[in-house]
């Protein structure tokens, strides 16, 4: 640019993209980089068919049946995505890991079983109360030993209780909740506890009831809930043999299992490498978790300022970031999907590369 007569270089305009935006856009080369040294490594190819044909499938999809270029237009003019910006850096590094990644997924008999369970199978109406701390919840759940009615109350008011998506309903979750629903160690013990009861105990009169709550539950490292039956939708008809059925739920489960094998090899990928990142100084060794010093708490480096040792607490209102790498068909996607499905025009940003 020439402003009154002085230029502005592209060297100063590359200077200040790299101080507001370097640290960002070198993450998402690095990523990259990363995987097109796996897929060269691994001679796999991704031809510009395959893309083409991903990006069709996304817009058909995750867009609810749009046509490919009203997809790219939209990208374009709504999260200011250039289409070859799209195919290079969202198509492109999701179909090397799931190519990466293929080899590893496969559809067990136990898959099949869990997915009849939770597609099919009872469904339980609860309330929950999420706390912070351990201590806070075991003290929640004595209190309301003695005043079971006061769940609801108790959630909506208690200074204790901090999930504010359901604050206001008293705890209420918004959708009933289904079998080997995620996170998976909350609805197994959810049904263990408030809907099939003691597998050993064969008294019908023991089994649980509407009413009964659970103990406490540890959802993340600093996060437990407290959950009460408020009734159980019955288990719907249905026949296990339907090859139509099963072909659903296989391709439902491998796409799944996919997603999870594709965050995997990510993982892998940036844990076996040896990055030096001159931007910030920073050096990683590969596989440095086996090295000694790895075991060094590195708040320790940090005791000449106290307060920068204390870790931040974490939101629980937050959902979990998710590990790994994005999938062809990322959450950014998918969200922008369903905005145009409902015919909704707010610009959204573009999602992050994987780190």
């Amino acid at each position: 640019a020439v402003v009154n007569g002085e230029a502005i270089t592209r060297q100063e305009l590359a200077e200040q993209a790299v101080v507001r935006k370097g640290e960002e856009v070198l993450d998402a080369l690095v990523s990259r980089k990363l995987i097109d040294q796996a897929i060269r490594t691994n001679k796999i190819v991704i031809t510009k068919k395959e893309i083409d044909d991903e990006i069709d499938h996304v817009a058909a999809t995750v867009g609810h049946g749009v046509t490919r270029e009203e997809w790219l237009r939209n990208l374009s003019k709504q999260r200011k995505i250039s289409p070859t910006q799209y195919a290079d850096d969202i198509i492109y590094p999701g179909l090397a890991l799931k190519k990466l990644a293929q080899g590893r997924v496969q559809v067990t008999d136990k898959d099949m079983k869990d997915a009849f369970d939770a597609h099919f199978g009872e469904q339980l109406r609860c309330r929950i109360i999420m706390t912070m701390r351990e201590k806070d919840c075991i003290d929640l759940y004595n209190e309301l030993q003695k005043n079971p009615g006061g769940f609801a109350y108790m959630a909506q008011n208690d200074k204790r209780s901090v999930d504010e998506a359901t604050k206001l309903s008293g705890g209420m979750l918004a959708k009933p909740m289904t079998r080997h629903a995620y996170p998976r160690e909350v609805s197994d013990a959810a049904f263990e506890q408030l809907v099939d009861g003691d597998p050993q105990d064969k008294d019908p009169s023991h089994k649980p009831v509407d009413g009964a709550m659970t103990g406490p539950i540890q959802v993340t490292e600093t996060t437990w809930i407290l959950m009460k039956r408020e009734g159980v939708i019955p288990a719907t008809p249905h026949d296990p043999k339907d090859k139509s059925v099963q072909d659903q739920l296989r391709a439902m489960i491998y796409d799944a299992k996919l997603k999870e094998a594709m965050s995997e090899v990510f993982e892998e990928l940036v844990r076996n490498s040896a990055v030096e990142n001159k931007l910030t100084g920073q050096v990683k060794l590969a596989r440095e978790d086996t090295h000694p010093d790895s075991s060094v708490d590195q708040n320790v480096k940090l005791m000449s300022d106290v307060n920068a040792a204390i870790p931040k607490q974490e939101d629980p209102s937050a959902a979990p970031r998710p590990k790994g790498a994005s999938a062809a068909v990322n959450p950014a996607d998918r969200a922008f999907g369903e905005k145009l499905k409902k015919g909704v025009t707010t610009p959204a940003t573009t999602a992050p590369a994987p780190k």
